[in-house]
């Protein structure tokens, strides 16, 4: 029978070595299955290794021990970092386009999917804007499409939002909802906000500080699509108290 995980860790560890002093556990004994289309979202104290885990996941960094499985044999994901990191001589378009480019994979197929994406996010009247006409949110949405332009299955998000005001964040998460309930991608969303993770995850992965380890895995059984109303639910408020009880 075929897995319905898009990807599978088993056993890792990330320890960082230093000749001049002790070695750094980032990561100890993570088991995590991230199933396919789901939204996951990992939160934790700082520097408990939730982006160690994420770029361990998208190949940015190498795992000490352990195993990683991809659905995927290509391995195709997306990121989205905290800054937008978009090229400023360069549009909203040639900026999202920027990885086909790259990859030399401007067919007619992905061209038309990267319109329809642009549409989805609301940027087509700014395709032609340069990064400086934009708000932080908009910059957000442009690296959003970008890391969806080439079709990838994964789309690996660390504190994308952060840096926006909490109106602006808000409307970026049900901007987000959104583009993953067209798309159909998994996506893995590190965050600080108890109340984002929330909103936004199908479940919680919280972490424990370091050593990370994962301390529980909270499944979110709140209605789909969420919009503004959600965060009034009382479910949600009992999520964020359980949450932040977990987290200490």
């Amino acid at each position: 029978m075929e897995s319905t995980n898009t990807v599978s860790i088993k056993h890792l560890d990330k320890i960082y070595s230093n000749l001049l002093k002790e070695d750094t556990v980032a990561l100890k004994d993570i088991n995590l299955e991230i199933k396919n289309g789901e939204f996951l979202s990992i939160i934790g104290p700082s520097g408990c290794g939730k982006s160690t885990l994420l770029k361990v996941i998208g190949g940015l960094e190498k795992p000490t021990r352990g195993e990683i499985e991809y659905l995927d044999k290509e391995n195709r994901l997306g990121f989205v970092f905290q800054d937008s990191v978009l090229l400023p001589w360069k549009n909203v378009r040639e900026n999202a386009e920027f990885p086909l480019v790259i990859q030399k994979k401007q067919t007619k197929e992905n061209e038309e999917r990267l319109d329809a994406l642009l549409e989805l996010a609301g940027l087509t009247e700014f395709k032609t804007a340069l990064p400086r006409e934009l708000s932080g949110g908009m910059k957000q949405r442009v690296s959003i499409v970008r890391a969806l332009s080439y079709d990838a299955p994964l789309l690996l998000m660390d504190e994308p939002f952060g840096a926006l005001d909490a109106i602006t964040r808000d409307h970026m998460n049900e901007e987000l909802l959104n583009i993953w309930t067209q798309t159909k991608k998994t996506i893995v969303f590190v965050t600080h906000s108890i109340g984002e993770a929330v909103f936004l995850a199908d479940r919680v992965v919280v972490m424990s500080t370091r050593p990370g380890t994962i301390k529980e895995i909270v499944p979110i059984d709140l209605s789909r699509p969420r919009n503004s109303q959600t965060r009034n639910d009382p479910k949600f408020g009992e999520y964020t108290g359980y949450l932040r009880g977990i987290i200490g």
